[in-house]
């Protein structure tokens, strides 16, 4: 068994959960299944112990926005809600819309799964552009109006709090989107109007660049976002960004 190289993602995983754990594969290159059944072989290890620094260093200090989950009342509710993560993630996994180089397929498909999932109005996925100095709407998906849009654009010189914040390839968790650091900037102009008032955005990740974000925009009273829901939206994230290295290979 490979302990040194599994010991990695036991540490990853401390530092920041499974969020942690995922951008340590994504760097390495190896998943967690991997690391139990490979050799320890020295220049492995050593690579990834070097991975695992970065990781060390984007989530000192405990893994961003996970502090006040929700607690349930019922641990049936909580196993209700595990079971349709886990089916939503089976179908998504098993779509062949994945299996295709159109990336607004595939985006259209997850946002649609994500308001579902995650019982939120409405779901998006950006894109950088080329300079990181700006992103763009590839898919809005909006569920009470079972409605698809895209191309806003948001620039980093109009909103440069929000950019800090997703630069630093963390997770952006705000029950109240418009007293948040990073996320205040959109509340007169963007939250107020459309009546959101909690956001979770998290990183999407593709060849080791931070290329995007999915981003979830909660409608009504505020939202505390829980661990489960943070982990889901990275997951989702990763498929995102598995989908482009394949695309662009």
């Amino acid at each position: 068994m490979a302990d040194q190289l599994y010991q990695c993602y036991l540490e990853a995983k401390k530092l920041g959960g499974l969020p942690a754990s995922i951008r340590l594969a994504s760097l390495a290159r190896m998943s967690s299944i991997d690391a139990q059944t490979v050799p320890d072989d020295p220049a492995t290890v050593k690579s990834l112990k070097a991975h695992l620094e970065t990781v060390r260093k984007e989530y000192q200090g405990g893994s961003s926005g996970t502090k006040n989950e929700l607690v349930e009342k019922s641990v049936g509710n909580e196993t209700e809600k595990l079971r349709k993560y886990i089916e939503l993630f089976t179908d998504v996994i098993a779509s062949r819309r994945l299996y295709t180089d159109n990336i607004e397929h595939v985006a259209k498909y997850i946002t649609s799964a994500i308001t579902q999932a995650v019982d939120v109005e409405r779901a998006s996925i950006w894109l950088y552009d080329s300079t990181h100095s700006s992103i763009e709407c590839v898919t809005l998906f909006e569920k009470s109006k079972n409605q698809y849009s895209k191309g806003i654009v948001l620039k980093k010189s109009d909103f440069p709090k929000y950019f800090e914040t997703i630069s630093n390839s963390r997770t952006l968790s705000a029950e109240d989107a418009h007293t948040h650091s990073g996320t205040a900037e959109f509340s007169e102009s963007y939250l107020k109007p459309l009546g959101i008032n909690s956001m979770l955005d998290v990183p999407i990740f593709s060849n080791d660049k931070m290329v995007g974000v999915v981003c979830h925009e909660h409608v009504g009273r505020k939202r505390k976002w829980t661990r489960d829901e943070e982990n889901f939206a990275y997951l989702m994230g990763n498929i995102v960004g598995l989908v482009m290295e394949r695309k662009n290979k």
